[in-house]
């Protein structure tokens, strides 16, 4: 990152300075974006994230319409629609009007009926089923193929059809990840409303019993595992792996290696190329297989993994600790509970990397090759650049070079790469009041209603209702357990990982796949954004790691390089 960006004074944009992006209420989406998405990407989002959360809450009796979402300068601004309500509704109505509601719209009563066949049928088991043997496989089918096209061959004209392929596919993919929230979030919901419930025990704790079940999540999966252990068995490759050597010298020969090493490196490479290093712009980042130590670090993480995995001990001691205060009439039912809690748990995840992600990839692979051109015909600065393009402008750009010139789409790097989201408005329009009385729903539809808002609340819902920093200390929401203490790291963003050693405290904005890397060299994890759902707190819990997320202003309130104590019980981090 340059030194201007690096020394870029943050200043924040008054409501005055930017339009909000149309009636009623729209809140910053920080957690998963907390810099501006790639204006190839931002056009991109609205359609799939419509489609995708307005099935999902039909097929779930949900009643709510639809997630809106609009870019405001880069940055992913959310809004929620209820059930039959104009744009302009934030709250809702009074009882009495609701009642008449529910019983005069054939929309809500075909809501309430699907309610009743949900937990029927546990509908989430179809969906499940549904993701691992047609949804998933074919997105990785059409992942591959988008990869295996030889770009360099391609003439401008059929590298624009192709980079068109590829929109289509990206809109596609954020519409698949969304088709399933209702899968991947509903039981999990479910269990944790009824735990809390039964034992007043933390959601952090609660959730801590879903540890270990979403490989995804730590970044590398059964293949990494596999690739670790045929290393270990070769100890050739393991001192190859191991050494002070270029980390692409290390991939391109961990490639070649016959057996074993070479066969489970495949799989292994093939799981990883598609991730981006950080955030949610898959587009607009890099992506592992553009960062070769990354992937080195990871399987030199996994070499080192201690035999045991601390999430399974942390999930074992966890579940066992809850159900003996659950009250003994409610344990068959909250081992029901939990064992769909732990089907689903994966989905999280899961949708993101085989839904949108990869397939992000891919497009930003066709859009560096576009760059690569433009900076031949002296028409960008960098190959990079091309991901703040839109494709007309790609397209202009090929056939005649007309479009932005080098400066402008220069100032849009710029602004990508270092603006933050404390200059934008948090929230456009009214804020919202309380939630809708689950005790105005029949049975069904109210559970429903409370798992859900739950587990939206709780990937949303990015900063904690106590987030705060007064007398030295950090508080936020506690999401990891347990007591450490270490140096506090304050990182930018995944391109300052290597100033990560053993022992430290990671300080950052957000976290994305890249900082899997060095989270087994962590003695605790905080960041101001993020929710109980969040990444941060998903990792924190795979890695068996003190955690407190969404702590709002940690990272202009730890000093870096400051000994600090994380407490991921209490949610606080005390400057010593």
């Amino acid at each position: 990152m340059s030194e201007l960006v690096q020394e870029r004074v943050v200043t924040a944009i008054s409501h005055d300075q930017v339009a909000a992006p149309g009636s009623g209420t729209w809140v910053l989406d920080a957690g998963h974006c907390p810099r501006p998405v790639c204006r190839f990407a931002a056009p991109l989002f609205r359609t799939g994230f419509q489609r995708g959360f307005g099935e999902t809450f039909a097929r779930y009796g949900v009643l709510l319409d639809h997630m809106d979402v609009a870019i405001v300068r880069g940055f992913i601004y959310n809004q929620l629609r209820a059930l039959g309500a104009p744009p302009e509704a934030v709250n809702h109505p009074p009882k009495e009007v609701f009642d008449q509601i529910l019983a005069g719209s054939p929309p809500h009563q075909e809501r309430l009926a699907t309610a009743d066949l949900v937990w029927a049928t546990r509908r989430w088991r179809e969906d499940l089923d549904r993701w691992d043997t047609l949804e998933k496989p074919a997105r990785n089918a059409r992942r591959d193929a988008l990869d295996a096209v030889d770009l360099a061959s391609l003439s401008d004209e059929e590298l624009l059809e192709h980079l068109a392929v590829c929109r289509d596919e990206v809109i596609e993919g954020w519409y698949v990840h969304h088709r399933y929230n209702g899968a991947a979030l509903l039981p999990v919901g479910d269990y944790v409303v009824h735990a809390l419930r039964w034992t007043g025990r933390s959601p952090s704790e609660l959730l801590m019993a879903l540890a270990g079940t979403s490989p995804v999540s730590s970044g590398g999966g059964p293949e990494l595992a596999v690739l670790a252990a045929a290393v270990r068995d070769d100890p050739a490759a393991q001192i190859l792996a191991t050494a002070e050597r270029d980390p692409a010298e290390i991939v391109a020969a961990l490639a070649g290696w016959p057996g074993a090493v070479g066969e489970a490196f495949a799989a292994y490479e093939r799981v990883v190329r598609f991730l981006a290093i950080e955030g949610e712009d898959s587009i607009g980042m890099p992506c592992t297989i553009e960062e070769p130590e990354l992937m080195v670090s990871r399987l030199r993480a996994a070499l080192d993994a201690p035999a045991v995995d601390p999430a399974q001990t942390a999930a074992a001691a966890a579940c066992a600790a809850i159900r003996a205060a659950v009250p003994p009439e409610h344990r068959a039912e909250f081992d029901d509970l939990l064992a769909e809690a732990r089907l689903v748990y994966r989905m999280r995840d899961e949708r993101a990397v085989h839904g949108d992600r990869a397939i992000g990839t891919v497009t930003r692979r066709a859009l560096l090759e576009v760059g690569r051109r433009l900076v031949q015909r002296q028409l960008l600065d960098a190959p990079d650049h091309a991901v703040d393009l839109d494709l007309d402008e790609v397209a202009s750009l090929l056939r005649d070079g007309s479009g932005p010139d080098t400066a402008e789409v220069a100032r849009r790097v710029f602004w990508r790469l270092s603006a933050d989201y404390r200059e934008m408005p948090p929230i456009f329009g009214e804020v919202p009041g309380p939630p809708l009385p689950a005790e105005w729903l029949p049975p069904a539809a109210a559970r429903i209603h409370i798992a859900f808002g739950f587990a939206i609340d709780a990937v949303l819902s990015d900063i904690g209702p106590a987030a705060a920093a007064e007398d030295g200390v950090v508080t936020g929401m506690p999401v990891g357990g347990g007591v450490r203490e270490g140096t506090a790291k304050v990182l930018r963003g995944a391109d300052d990982l290597d100033r990560i050693e053993p022992g430290d405290i990671l300080v950052t904005t957000s976290t994305g796949p890249a900082f899997n890397l060095v989270l087994p060299m962590l003695a605790g994890l905080v960041t101001d954004r993020g929710g109980l759902l969040s990444h941060a707190a998903i990792v924190a819990r795979e890695f068996a790691l003190p955690a407190v997320v969404g702590c709002a202003i940690a990272t202009i309130s730890i000093p870096d390089g400051a000994r600090v104590r994380i407490d991921g019980d209490a949610g606080t981090v005390t400057l010593l």
